[in-house]
């Protein structure tokens, strides 16, 4: 991930959406402190705390010094690209909710998902599937990785059905599709395939509904929890929450409502990537497959 000098989003008196920073950092902590074995207490003995306030640092209930997070990601055994990119972020001023020139690695995937109820995924770009689902990410269910994540989060992937186009004419950037099936197949995650082109283009967009400061389960609680990591074509990535993440969220929700059912999709996208590895064997006719017909009228109607 990169930092920039972020869009400048100015907050009500009443903004109840939480600053960025200390939100992303704090996921980052407790994925470290996680990995490391290290309880809260015995995080806290690090920087002459206690269990409770190493709670509140990671969950953004209270500020985030630059020099406790520095300390205890220096603790944890964090790479120090990591280190240098959490304390950047801590340097934004004031109140954030978009940065820019954000582009995830696997370990901010995992401290994000980690850190969710559910994740929602919208991808239309074969390319930014190594984003989703790289080959050593243990969130995503990948034998002989780390700990997978608790079951408490619930992962979606809205896919659009032009990758599928891709399978069935042998192209390279769909060798990602087998990957995906697998993880769908033992129900790592939901897949459902979307039809046609949204209002805008992007070729990859996460929403995390991240466990911040609690949780009371209402639409508005959500609301305020939810995080967005897109990359749009051509343009540079970007994490946003509260009102400056309202055009991702829209485009998510359009997405999600025009989805093609659960079991239907599996069915395509099992097709599609069966013929994508015969392609990748044998170079020749695929008769025992064929390409994916017209979905059923009937939709499952959902909301991201």
């Amino acid at each position: 991930m990169t930092t920039s000098t972020p869009a400048s989003v100015p907050c009500a008196p009443s903004c109840d959406a939480p600053s960025l920073p200390p939100v992303l950092v704090g996921a980052l902590m407790r994925h470290h402190r996680t990995r490391a074995g290290l309880s809260q207490m015995k995080a806290g003995h690090i920087i002459e705390s206690s269990a409770s306030r190493i709670s509140d640092l990671e969950t953004a209930r209270t500020v985030l010094p630059v020099s406790s997070a520095h300390a205890l990601l220096n603790a944890y055994g964090t790479p120090a690209p990591e280190i240098r990119q959490a304390l950047a972020l801590l340097a934004l001023p004031d109140h954030q909710h978009r940065i820019d020139c954000f582009a995830p690695t696997p370990a901010w995937v995992d401290a994000l998902i980690a850190g969710s109820r559910s994740v929602h995924v919208y991808s239309a770009d074969p390319a930014s599937l190594s984003h989703f689902s790289p080959a050593s990410s243990p969130a995503l269910g990948v034998p002989g990785g780390r700990p997978s994540t608790p079951r408490r989060c619930r992962m979606v992937l809205l896919l659009s059905e032009s990758l599928l186009n891709l399978a069935w004419d042998g192209h390279p950037a769909a060798a990602h599709l087998p990957h995906l099936l697998r993880l769908a197949e033992n129900g790592a995650i939901s897949v459902h395939l979307v039809p046609g082109q949204l209002d805008a283009h992007a070729s990859l967009l996460a929403e995390y509904t991240y466990t911040v400061r609690g949780w009371n389960g209402t639409v508005t609680d959500r609301l305020r929890r939810q995080i967005f990591v897109a990359h749009h074509d051509g343009a540079p990535g970007s994490v946003g929450n509260g009102g400056a993440a309202a055009a991702e969220r829209q485009l998510l929700q359009q997405a999600a409502r025009i989805a093609r059912p659960l079991q239907w999709s599996l069915h395509q996208l099992r097709q599609a990537a069966r013929a994508q590895q015969q392609d990748m064997a044998v170079d020749g006719p695929r008769a025992a497959f064929s390409r994916p017909v017209s979905s059923p009228d009937t939709r499952t109607r959902r909301t991201a």
